[in-house]
């Protein structure tokens, strides 16, 4: 259905020293979104999908531990979400990795915690210091229903009464969800890695009825027979294996022989017995088994995965990192898989195995986008990559149909060190550089900024590690070794000199061996420099110098100028700047206009003409002090998050809603560029629906393409997506005969 924003008519106002007020039009544009298959208000594709159970009629029951709009236990079926059980995110609810089904309950594998000791209530949450692992058990014929469990907990807060068991009461640091669930009609099987046992639970009761012991504990699948199979995972150099079980825990005599590279993650049962086990080696197929076992008769998949053929291009049956499998009675194949190693991302996909068309795709859902922005090639409106997809687009369609999975850009065999491996990354920029597409990708707090070229030739889809910058050492994961090599201390850059995508010890530039001073706003103009806004202590330029051999962007330390802090800021957070103008834009905070929450940008822009030129010296052409509810505080704050320009406008998103001044999740502003005068404003449309809070400090990419047409692409990782506002400026002769411009 097409989304439309009510159009009205307004006079333009220049920008005084006091905040604007939130009375501005709201613009008519088309709402679109992208990364997902569903727009969000009557559903959407949950972000991640850890654990699938399939019923013999097709029903299939997911399972993730964090889905930001509540979504981890969902329901599809015939290519459509049915429902999510809801109550399984917040108030100390978690969702998990296991899922099981019989004929009259679902069992959810789950976590309880007590928000670091604030929820107290014993007949609901942990003591403090503590949490539980458990299980989860709701109505099959409705997940929202409760299934209330004998000494259950629940009940306070946006929890169901009763209908949470702890199996496991652990430290609070402690990790590790239950490994696996199986359940027949009167039993329920439980892999317990806290207590290194598989555990027999009656399916209707719930009483304790016996156990195991067992070690390295994963998925479990009842067989056709009743047998209970489990997937043993592999640890500290010993491998994989699927093993069987008597209904007294012996271990009946199996033997699968996995290939010396598959990485066994996930398994399923056909109703013939024949096992169907998922790699998560570099060969990202499907092996299928015979129930006694042996070598894989079979495979299901492109080898190699979504590295087959053009690496990172998607299609049919490349597979890339599945997580869960399961069949339904019709010999039907689902599988849930996706890359994204930045908290989130879903492909959740069914196969037929049957002839006439064997291995044919019946349906496909998407969650892609998970704390994550778009951005446009400049060299081609059809193309936008996020910090992992790349997107085309095809603008003649309807809203929410205009984007197609074209390609993933990380190949985690072939570069390992890829840094979005290892850094939460957030969001992308896209530049010509020399002629050369280039990737940059930032993080939820503007901490780092990556660098990656493409190499179509030899690696298709895949965006090569290229360079790096660090404001300081990088601690993330600094019991990994990652990045080997860096400095010890300090700020540095790192460059790919040799090509190979990997952080080599003779790659490194430092900075004199300081940390950068705090600094949020990172900026890559139109021709690759770089920029960086500091807090307080000027604004950082530092020319591209060309590109290397390999293809490298080069950027210097010696080369950089550094700014004097301007004048009537106490804290710079966003930049813009454009070279061909030689404008540039800073926004922030002063000492009469703060930030309500220390995320966002702070209300004030100051636009400055001639800036290289002048050397800095340039002053303010204008200066607007944005509106924002002042008082709001949180992460529900109502103020600007940043600002981005395109053309001749400025547009800048809120953060958070406010029911006071009639604000919510989604809005956006927008400014005339060459005098700060108010336009009108954005939000999203009624089959959207509510978003999220923005947490990417650089939330929003405006971009202007060839047919006038202007894409406003902003974060939301409520679900799983980012949102698109399509706008049109529209020029209209008045009947004065005068020239007039109305938006639109």
């Amino acid at each position: 259905m097409t989304s439309t924003i009510l159009c009205f008519a307004m006079s333009a106002v220049v920008s005084g020293n006091g905040p604007s007020s939130f009375d501005s039009p709201r613009l008519q544009a088309d709402c679109s979104w992208l990364g997902n298959s569903f727009p969000g208000a009557d559903g959407w594709i949950q972000q991640d999908i850890r654990a699938l159970t399939v019923t013999s009629d097709g029903t299939v029951f997911t399972n993730v531990e964090w889905e930001e709009g509540g979504g981890n236990v969902g329901e599809y079926r015939d290519g459509r979400l049915v429902r999510y059980a809801r109550h399984t995110h917040g108030w100390g609810a978690m969702g998990g990795e296991a899922i099981a089904a019989n004929a009259k309950y679902v069992y959810i594998g789950g976590m309880f915690h007590n928000e670091g000791g604030h929820l107290q209530d014993e007949s609901t949450w942990p003591p403090k210091g503590k949490k539980w692992f458990g299980i989860s058990r709701r109505q099959r014929q409705d997940i929202t229903q409760a299934a209330p469990l004998p000494n259950g907990k629940g009940g306070k807060g946006d929890t169901l009464a009763g209908c949470f068991l702890p199996v496991a009461e652990v430290p609070e640091k402690t990790s590790g969800h239950l490994a696996g669930l199986a359940a027949s009609d009167t039993r329920l099987y439980v892999a317990n890695p806290h207590d290194r046992r598989i555990e027999v639970w009656d399916a209707e009761t719930m009483k304790f009825i016996s156990h195991w012991a067992c070690d390295r504990l994963g998925p479990l699948q009842l067989d056709s027979s009743g047998a209970l199979w489990m997937l043993q995972r592999a640890e500290e150099g010993k491998p994989a294996r699927l093993m069987r079980f008597t209904v007294d825990g012996s271990i009946e005599p199996v033997s699968v022989a996995f290939p010396a590279d598959a990485r066994p993650v996930a398994f399923c049962i056909s109703p013939n017995g024949e096992l169907y086990v998922a790699d998560d080696g570099p060969a990202q197929q499907v092996l299928v088994f015979r129930a006694s076992g042996g070598v894989p008769i079979r495979t299901i998949g492109h080898r190699g995965g979504i590295y087959s053929g053009v690496p990172g291009a998607f299609g049919d049956l490349k597979f890339n990192r599945i997580t869960a499998l399961g069949l339904d009675a019709a010999g039907n194949l689902y599988v849930a898989h996706d890359g994204q190693s930045g908290g989130g991302g879903t492909v959740l996909e069914s196969y037929s195995l049957n002839e006439p068309d064997p291995e044919k795709l019946r349906w496909r859902l998407f969650g892609l986008t998970f704390v994550d922005m778009a951005d446009v090639d400049p060299a081609s409106d059809m193309d936008v990559f996020t910090k992992e997809e790349h997107f085309r687009m095809d603008y003649s369609k309807p809203p929410g149909a205009e984007w197609r999975y074209a390609g993933y850009t990380v190949h985690r065999f072939k570069y390992p060190q890829d840094p979005r491996l290892h850094i939460w990354s957030a969001g992308a920029w896209v530049r010509q550089i020399w002629g050369r597409r280039t990737l940059f990708v930032n993080d939820m707090n503007g901490q780092y900024l990556q660098i990656y070229r493409f190499q179509p030739k030899t690696d298709g889809e895949i965006a090569i590690p290229s360079g790096m910058f660090a404001k300081r050492s990088v601690k993330e994961r600094k019991s990994s070794g990652w990045p080997p090599h860096q400095p010890e201390r300090g700020e540095w850059i790192w460059r790919d000199a040799n090509g190979n995508g990997a952080f080599d010890a003779d790659e490194f530039a430092a900075n004199g061996g300081s940390d950068a001073p705090a600094s949020q706003g990172w900026w890559v103009d139109a021709v690759g420099n770089v920029w960086l806004a500091t807090q307080q202590q000027g604004i950082r330029f530092l020319p591209v110098q060309g590109l290397d051999g390999q293809g490298n962007p080069n950027w210097d330390f010696a080369k950089m100028r550094v700014f004097p802090h301007p004048e009537g800021f106490d804290e710079v957070k966003r930049l813009r700047y454009d070279p061909v103008s030689d404008v540039l834009y800073l926004g922030g905070t002063t000492a009469d206009h703060k930030n309500q929450h220390w995320k966002p940008m702070g209300p004030v822009i100051a636009r400055y003409d001639r800036w290289l030129e002048t050397d800095g010296r340039s002053p303010r052409r204008w200066t607007l002090v944005a509106p924002y509810a002042q008082g709001s505080s949180g992460h529900t704050s109502c103020e600007p998050m940043g600002f981005d320009v395109a053309d001749d406008y400025l547009f800048m998103p809120y953060t958070g809603a406010s029911r006071e001044d009639k604000v919510t999740t989604g809005r956006v502003e927008v400014f005339r560029a060459d005098d700060a005068s108010p336009v009108g404003h954005f939000e999203p449309s009624a089959d959207i629906g509510e978003i999220g809070l923005q947490d990417i400090r650089e939330c929003l990419r405006a971009h202007r393409r060839v047919d006038g047409e202007y894409s406003i692409f902003l974060e939301d990782d409520y679900k799983a997506k980012v949102l698109m506002y399509r706008w049109q400026e529209v020029r209209r002769s008045s009947t004065m005969g005068s020239s007039t411009k109305e938006t639109r």
